[in-house]
């Protein structure tokens, strides 16, 4: 399996022969939306030529429609027939787009040999649910593979704690920045919380992602690192890649 950090939440995944392009955030940097009114985001360059990014992608994984996950440059530079993957709730709005091969996965879906099972998560505290909607989580395994969880846009809950003790997975993907809303959050993982998924898989490796990128997030990696360095029993299974870093799990 490589796993490689694009940009925030975007990410490339090799796996079981086929590649995956996630949650595509492709607006160059500044040409987004500000989520917090202070800078649009996103806040750093793409790592690499939109070109690039998609050669070989065989389909893309949407875990919900926000502007950070599946915006207008996506909806612009995807290629109309490239299958996408996502929540049923969000099949009409990407076929309505122009796209001509959506699968909605309500479940679980197998192909080449690749099972992918869609889990669902809390995209915050109770008070923003209304706002934040509904958001996915995607479990890979296969034959030849170690079985990868990508929580998404999701704070620590019992549906995350839950797919953890089922899935057993070897690397756990985690959206890290914390984030705020009117004041309330966090909308996505802060640091206590992946203290919390260390612990709750303590055979994993855990990938903290969404980084860096959004004008409102509250954990950035310097935070992250400095966890590490108070806590240094986790540092062999955190890992916190640079924009463009790939990753190798056997």
């Amino acid at each position: 399996m490589e796993l490689q950090l694009i940009r925030s939440a975007t990410l490339r995944l090799g796996y079981g022969g086929r590649t995956y392009l996630i949650d595509p955030w492709l607006a160059a940097r500044g040409e987004g939306r500000s989520y917090a009114g202070e800078q649009r985001s996103p806040l750093v360059d793409l790592p690499m030529p939109v070109p690039k990014l998609l050669e070989g992608v065989d389909a893309v994984i949407v875990s919900h429609l926000h502007s950070d996950h599946f915006d207008d440059a996506a909806r612009e530079l995807l290629p109309r027939d490239i299958p996408i993957l996502c929540a049923p709730a969000d099949a009409d709005a990407i076929a309505g787009d122009g796209f001509t091969r959506v699968t909605p996965i309500p479940d679980t879906r197998t192909e080449d040999g690749v099972r992918v099972r869609r889990v669902g998560g809390r995209h915050g505290p109770p008070e923003v649910l209304g706002d934040m909607g509904d958001v996915s989580g995607f479990v890979f395994s296969h034959p030849g593979e170690p079985t990868l969880y990508w929580a998404g846009d999701t704070i620590f809950c019992p549906e995350v704690a839950a797919t953890i003790a089922a899935e057993r997975p070897a690397v756990v993907v985690v959206h890290a920045c914390g984030a705020d809303w009117n004041g309330k959050g966090p909308l996505v993982m802060d640091v206590a919380m992946v203290r919390e998924v260390l612990e709750a898989a303590p055979d994993a490796t855990v990938v903290a992602t969404h980084l860096d990128a959004v004008d409102h997030a509250t954990v950035d990696r310097r935070m992250l690192r400095a966890f590490l360095d108070a806590e240094p029993g986790f540092a062999p299974r955190l890992r916190i890649p640079a924009d463009g870093e790939a990753l190798h799990f056997a």
